[in-house]
């Protein structure tokens, strides 16, 4: 028996164990090939799947590849920044020498709102406060630290690595009508697990929550489940003051799809409640804080203590194209941002496009620094990547080299001490 014919016959008897009432017939009848055929004859065609990789495809994780696919970019996203920190601590003395240690800068404000709660007045650092800080990310790490009975550094990290396979699942939920082969799954995948500033979902920061709720608010509209949107709506605007910009989304969308005269005549409470829904989350902090400080806005007057007012954002981004260094650079990535919100705009998704300006606009209007990690955790960003990169496939070397050189500088700048992680 040649073998061609051999690897037929492993392949049917593969496929006859499938039958166990066949399989049990060719081995009272002899087990030979003749009785193998006569078996096979005889065992019903559903059960005869064309290939493993056919049975697979008609599996349920055949079928929502998304699962595990976002299971194997986070383990790889894991190990990316885990072996750069460690090689920041053989080469320059870094302080990492558990996972814990990645808690650093804003993560250890987070650590406060977990383990004290929210402040009763500014008293930390001089005359700061963690009112800045939305609650949903720490009642999301709250419950890591709960449930594994580990501090609270540890369980703020956990939480935000847990997060970052959500964003992964979530986005590519949000652009499935682009993908069309399983690379293309990883390739967008891989846009967030290897995000130049990927470095903040290892951190214990609120980052990749953020841009988990805002990728599944934008599939959930996109698939007109109002009251669903209008849920995860409102837990974006408890995450991040620019979540609340949801709601201008979901009414464009709600305009496109359904149109405001529609919606009054035909009196559609899904609609009306689900856009009341989305700014519930931080409305309910306002409230917070007011029975707490008797300041519903306490999370913007406590910028004045960063020394971060009110003002005018393209008289921020003229400023940081004046400067050297990284300021100009930050400016280039404002503008970029701002081109891509652009090209929603020609691409007839305006819902994504206002978001994706307005959470550019907003945190430019207090300052310029540490602003990159707003821009590049926002799912509107990543989906012009990822269709540009599908329409112009060579790009793709330039854009991974990009990535992941800057993917590894920022986790040694982050045990450094300079200010531009923060």
């Amino acid at each position: 028996m040649d073998l061609e014919k051999l690897k037929q016959n492993w392949e049917t008897f593969a496929r006859l164990v499938v039958h166990p009432p066949s399989f049990v017939t060719w081995l009272r009848a002899g087990s030979d090939t003749i009785c193998l055929r006569r078996a096979i004859s005889e065992t019903p065609t559903a059960f005869f799947p064309a290939s493993s990789s056919s049975w697979f495809r008609r599996s349920w994780l055949g079928r929502h590849p998304e699962v595990w696919i976002a299971l194997v970019l986070l383990i790889a996203s894991h190990l990316f920044v885990s072996t750069f920190a460690k090689f920041a601590h053989w080469q320059f003395g870094a302080p990492y020498t558990r996972t814990a240690d990645l808690c650093r800068w804003d993560c250890t404000w987070f650590r406060t709102v977990v383990d004290e709660g929210y402040d009763l007045e500014p008293y930390r650092y001089g005359d700061k406060a963690d009112w800045s800080f939305f609650p949903l990310f720490p009642l999301w790490a709250k419950t890591f630290k709960l449930v594994l009975g580990v501090p609270a550094p540890l369980a703020l990290v956990v939480a935000s690595k847990v997060a970052l396979y959500a964003a992964i699942l979530f986005f590519l939920l949000m652009v499935r009508g682009e993908l069309e082969e399983l690379p293309e799954y990883f390739l967008a995948g891989g846009l967030v697990a290897f995000n130049p500033y990927v470095l903040y979902s290892h951190a214990g920061y609120s980052e990749p929550l953020y841009f988990a709720v805002a990728a599944l608010a934008f599939f959930l509209v996109d698939k007109n489940r109002w009251i669903e949107s209008g849920i995860a709506g409102a837990l974006l605007s408890a995450t991040r003051i620019v979540g609340c910009l949801f709601s201008i989304s979901y009414f464009i969308v709600c305009l496109r799809r359904v149109g405001f005269g529609r919606i009054i005549r035909e009196r559609n409470l899904a609609i009306v409640i689900g856009l009341l829904l989305c700014p519930l989350g931080m409305a309910l902090y306002m409230l917070y804080l007011y029975h707490l400080t008797g300041d519903a806005i306490a999370f913007i007057h406590i910028q004045v203590a960063w020394n971060r007012a009110p003002g005018n954002p393209f008289v921020v981004i003229a400023h940081a194209l004046q400067h050297h260094g990284w300021p100009r650079v930050w400016g280039m990535m404002i503008l970029a941002g701002l081109a891509a919100a652009g090209s929603l705009l020609k691409e007839r998704r305006p819902e994504l496009a206002v978001f994706l300006a307005g959470a550019i606009l907003v945190p430019l209007s207090a300052d310029l620094w540490g602003f990159p990690r707003y821009l590049w955790w926002q799912p509107p960003m990543l989906y012009v990547i990822f269709t540009f990169l599908k329409r112009h496939r060579t790009w793709w070397i330039i854009y991974v080299a990009f990535a992941a050189g800057m993917a590894s500088f920022m986790v040694i700048e982050w045990f450094s001490g300079t200010n531009m992680v923060v």
